[in-house]
């Protein structure tokens, strides 16, 4: 499945996507923090939770992220984190967050849906590829969009002397 879904917008009622803000900074540290969330996630404390969500807003400036609005609040945002070199920037990694109040709902496919679209006729982008954790329940979301596993990595985190293997997901656009 190389090609975007035809749907862009399952039934989501009062979902709407913007570009991300500045100001979404707030609700992504908030998501971060949901119980569990982090089980998907490498930060490990609240330092390293400002550091990625100041990364993650970094990309607002690029108009490469997005943020889906759902009855008017923020539930969920997907950032292209665009490569600075010019030999690797055909590709760019994929992240992706959706409220616990929102999962199971279709925003993290009307995210996906848009980024691939974003990625490819705004950036020019070739190839995207993601890193998920393994027991992470997204997995089966980016099999259905073409991601094909391409490498593992069986001691990547470590937490409470435990290690968690990282799967890399591609697909070329």
């Amino acid at each position: 499945m190389n090609e975007e879904k035809k749907e862009p917008f399952p039934e989501v009622p009062g979902l709407e996507l913007r570009y991300t803000l500045e100001e979404d900074a707030p609700h992504l540290k908030a998501w971060l923090e949901e119980p569990g969330v982090l089980e998907g996630f490498p930060m490990a404390d609240p330092r390293e939770i400002d550091d990625s969500v100041r990364h993650w807003i970094s990309f607002s400036k690029y108009k490469s992220s997005l943020t889906a609005k759902m009855d008017g609040e923020p539930v969920g945002l997907a950032t292209l984190c665009l490569m600075p070199y010019r030999k690797i920037a055909h590709q760019c990694l994929v992240s992706i967050v959706v409220s616990e109040k929102a999962r199971g709902k279709g925003v993290g496919t009307i995210l996906l849906n848009n980024l691939i679209h974003l990625a490819k006729n705004s950036f020019g982008i070739e190839v995207l590829y993601l890193e998920v954790y393994e027991g992470n329940r997204a997995v089966s979301l980016y099999h259905r969009f073409g991601f094909k596993e391409c490498g593992f990595q069986k001691h990547f985190m470590k937490e409470d002397g435990e290690y968690i293997g990282k799967i890399v997901m591609e697909r070329v656009l």
